[in-house]
């Protein structure tokens, strides 16, 4: 059964290489949605991904249903298994349950990565899984509290073979039903001027209509409410997820035996 990804992108040109390496493992096709970049994102898609859609979005801002429903609509055009990411995120775990059973919707939970180590530089030429493994677990170590608290801090994606409609804006969804293909979450890692930039951004495609709804609240921010979260919000939360980390890896690696 084909296997496509859908990705909505605005000036992704730093994180754009990791993202690409990384799926066009995993997947027969890519649909990539143009939020009108102003940076070399196209032509970095179009060098690594070269037969890869790339289609401009018709929305002029961030707003968050309208995001939703241009996705929703081309999922509907799209045979086989889907899911849309974000530049931020990596899909990884045991690809074998892309099957040819029709009528199935994964819901996959994320590892939150945080860049505990801001001096350490990273790679774009290297997985970032092979470079950061600092973060938090989407299950919880202690608690029923801490469960709820890590696993809502980034909530689950939708991998279907199905129509589905997202019933919280942003296509999260507030369960998982299965540990075994997760994604890996770098929204806080690595943290550098270059991924402080591309949050900031952001900030500036949201229309009204979104901050009237609280929508999308946490990207209005600025280079010291980001920096302040990370040192006294996730930090402290963090541990090494090395072994967590290469258990996905592994089964990432093992690829040829699988798709």
């Amino acid at each position: 059964m084909k296997k496509t990804l859908l990705c909505h992108f605005y000036n992704e040109e730093y994180m754009l290489p990791w993202f690409l390496n990384h799926h066009r493992q995993i997947f027969d096709h890519g649909v990539m949605i143009d939020y009108h970049s102003t940076d070399r994102s196209v032509e970095i898609i179009k060098e690594i991904c070269p037969t890869w859609d790339i289609v401009t979005s018709r929305n002029q801002d961030f707003q968050a249903d309208n995001i939703d429903t241009e996705v929703m609509d081309i999922e509907r055009s799209i045979d086989g298994w889907k899911i849309c990411l974000n530049v931020t995120e990596l899909m990884i775990g045991d690809y074998s349950l892309m099957n040819d059973i029709t009528n199935q919707q994964l819901l996959l939970p994320s590892m939150f990565y945080v860049d505990c180590d801001r001096q350490r530089t990273v790679d774009t030429s290297i997985p970032l899984y092979k470079q950061k493994t600092d973060g938090f677990d989407f299950w919880g170590s202690y608690t029923t509290a801490r469960e709820t608290s890590n696993f809502r801090e980034r909530r689950a994606r939708s991998l279907h073979n199905m129509p589905v409609q997202y019933p919280i804006p942003g296509r999260h969804y507030e369960e998982y039903n299965t540990r075994e293909l997760v994604i890996f979450y770098y929204g806080w890692c690595p943290v550098d001027e270059q991924t402080l930039a591309r949050k900031l951004q952001i900030q500036t495609q949201i229309p009204l209509i979104d901050r009237q709804r609280n929508w999308g609240f946490h990207h209005i921010t600025n280079k010291e409410t980001l920096e302040w979260r990370l040192e006294h919000e996730f930090i402290p939360r963090s541990r090494n997820l090395k072994e967590e980390t290469e258990y996905y890896v592994n089964k990432h690696e093992n690829i040829s035996n699988i798709l």
